[in-house]
């Protein structure tokens, strides 16, 4: 109930990720945060996108739920049927290839559908990024957060006084499409900022019962 209100205030995908970062068990700063801000401050826009790339698929490993978790479990529920059925036709060995997000629960699926124990776990190097040594000064670093502060409070403000003025004139319409278009712009910053500057990651398989 305390994200409701939160949406009222300036930068609002700031208070929530506060607030989500509060009640995290496993939260901190993206290790390629420093990188990505000092490829913003160079200009060099070609760094910033593979960093902020990498950065978004080890963002997809962290734990999710809402109508992500109910796609991601239909489709599980569909790879383990079809591994029941190639087991009931004979066949030794089965590959299951799939995305990072859907490991925990179809290690789940595996040990208490069909009673499987994890042997082993082996990683393979799919993609490396090479992470410049950041070069940012804190003085530039303080600038680029006065500077977004700023932008989102004008915003915000422009926002309340454009609905204050349609509201006046009985324009309710145009008011709700404000209102939403103002809470569309913060949304996506919110899962923007989230997934690029933040690391929420949780070890893909948790051994609940060693």
């Amino acid at each position: 109930w305390l994200r409701a209100p939160i949406w009222l205030v300036p930068c609002p995908e700031g208070a929530m990720l506060m607030l989500d970062w509060a009640m995290s068990e496993k939260g901190s700063l993206s290790e390629v945060l420093m990188a990505m801000l000092d490829s913003v401050m160079s200009f060099n826009f070609r760094s910033l996108g593979k960093l902020a790339f990498g950065q978004l698929l080890v963002s997809g490993t962290m734990a999710c739920d809402g109508p992500q978790t109910v796609i991601i479990s239909e489709r599980n529920k569909e790879a383990i049927s079809e591994l029941m059925r190639s087991k009931d036709d004979g066949v030794r060995q089965t590959a299951l290839l799939y995305g990072a997000l859907h490991g925990p629960d179809l290690d789940r699926r595996l040990r208490t559908q069909f009673g499987f124990a994890r042997g082993q776990t082996r990683w393979l190097t799919a993609w490396r990024i090479a992470v410049p040594e950041p070069q940012v000064s804190m003085e530039n670093l303080v600038f680029l957060l006065a500077t977004y502060l700023c932008l989102d409070g004008f915003d915000w403000l422009s926002t309340i006084s454009s609905l204050a003025e349609e509201v006046s004139n009985s324009r309710f319409d145009s008011a709700m499409v404000l209102a939403v278009a103002y809470l569309a712009r913060h949304g996506i910053l919110y899962y923007s900022v989230g997934r690029w500057f933040v690391a929420w990651d949780k070890p893909l398989f948790v051994d609940s019962n060693p």
